[in-house]
C-alpha cells in the first residue's frame, strides 16, 4: 500500500526547501533530510538514482519498500515535517537489509 497523497511530498520547491534547511542523518544504504512543518502531518519523498538501481522496476520496488515501512504503523507518530529519504549506495538484493537500515535512521532521527 502507498502512502496517501497528502503524505507525499511532490513540488520541486519541496524537496529544495528540505535539501536547503534539513537535518541530515546518514544509515548505510539512506541519506535523509528532515525539515520541520507546520502543516499538522508528516511528507516523504523518496529518491533512488539510476546510477544505484539501474532499472525502473528496481526503484519503484524500492520507494514501496520505503513507503511500506512508515505506512500505516508509524506515519500517525511521526512529527509534522517534511523528509526526504535519498537511496545513497547500491540496492543490496535482500530488501531486508533496506528495510532494517531505514528503520535504524527513522529511529536515529526519534521518528519512531
Amino acid at each position: 500500500m502507498s502512502l496517501p497523497t497528502k503524505n507525499r511530498l511532490k513540488n520541486k520547491k519541496d524537496f529544495d526547501a528540505v535539501f536547503k534547511k534539513g537535518k541530515a542523518l546518514n544509515g548505510s544504504f539512506l541519506f535523509m533530510k528532515a525539515l520541520p512543518s507546520s502543516r499538522g502531518y508528516p511528507r516523504f519523498g523518496f529518491i533512488v538514482a539510476a546510477k544505484f538501481a539501474p532499472k525502473a522496476v528496481l526503484r519503484n520496488k524500492v520507494r514501496r519498500l520505503l513507503a511500506d515501512v512508515i505506512w500505516p504503523a508509524h506515519l500517525l507518530n511521526i512529527p509534522s515535517c517534511d523528509t526526504v529519504v535519498v537511496v545513497t549506495k547500491k540496492i543490496p538484493t535482500d530488501v531486508s537489509s533496506v528495510r532494517d537500515d531505514f528503520v535504524a535512521v527513522l529511529h536515529q532521527a526519534k521518528f519512531i
